[in-house]
């Protein structure tokens, strides 16, 4: 008994969808996470050079893993300001350098400062008012 050419194709159709299923063209859906977005408002000392880079170095890799390069902030008159998007409910904790050639944040009487930390609930702004900066050094580590 011959099959006709219609019949054929129906039962070609299982057997490529199996074929098709067991190699991985037919893929669930990517799992998605939460996220929020996080806005830094950095103000910064008058004595800040025009040109300067304000960096946010800090512990989610959206900050670079506490290591440099980290988050470069664009600066808006004596503001630095950026925004990412980070997980929900992550618990963030940052530093702020200034420029390439690493100069810390440090608190009106010359101490260095504590790490900043924020837990990201909702979309937030997270401001901060820089003292003043210290003098060039090691910085945090780099990625290579």
């Amino acid at each position: 008994m011959t099959l006709s050419h219609a019949a054929q194709w129906f039962l070609l159709v299982p057997l490529a969808s199996a074929v098709l299923a067991g190699c991985g063209a037919i893929e669930p859906a990517p799992q998605s996470y939460p996220h929020v977005t996080v806005s830094f408002d950095v103000t910064v000392p008058a004595d800040t050079p025009p040109d300067a880079v304000v960096t946010v170095v800090g512990s989610d890799e959206a900050l670079g893993g506490n290591t440099a390069p980290g988050f470069r902030l664009r600066r808006q008159g004596e503001h630095f300001t950026g925004s990412v998007r980070l997980s929900l409910d992550a618990d963030v904790s940052f530093e702020l350098w200034l420029d390439d050639v690493w100069r810390p944040e440090l608190s009106a009487d010359g101490s260095p400062m504590p790490r900043h930390s924020f837990r990201a609930g909702d979309d937030m702004m997270v401001t901060t008012t820089v003292a003043r900066w210290g003098s060039p050094g090691k910085g945090p580590p780099s990625r290579d």
